[in-house]
């Protein structure tokens, strides 16, 4: 369907799936997932207890948690927090252990190791 599935959780009896593609996702995205989706789920049935699906897009602003996370959101604008400091920029992807953010138009590297919380910064 031309989208990546970002995360997958299931807690609760609900299973969630984060959806994304570069230029962010709609609400017919996530129904169409939703949809298509339920279908196989119903057609294979790898839960045998009741659930509930749920499939949304990873929001404006959201936490950014994996390493291949820093590539798949290169060219967003983001906000990462060491404990020194915070930065304001464009993420330019992952290189190595480093993140690379475009800070005042120079890149920063930053160790993925001294990051406290890295987001989207809408």
């Amino acid at each position: 369907m031309g989208l990546d599935l970002l995360d997958l959780v299931f807690s609760g009896g609900v299973l969630r799936l984060t959806i994304d593609r570069p230029g962010g996702v709609t609400l017919d995205d996530c129904v169409a997932v939703t949809k298509r989706i339920g279908v196989m789920l119903d057609a294979v049935d790898p839960i045998p207890e009741s659930y509930r699906l749920e499939v949304s897009s990873p929001g404006l602003d959201r936490i950014l948690r994996r390493p291949e996370e820093f590539g798949h959101f290169s060219g967003r604008k983001v906000k990462v927090a060491t404990r020194e400091t915070t930065y304001r920029g464009i993420l330019k992807g992952l290189v190595g252990d480093d993140v690379v953010v475009e800070v005042d138009g120079k890149d920063k590297k930053i160790k993925l190791m001294e990051i406290a919380k890295a987001q989207l910064d809408f």
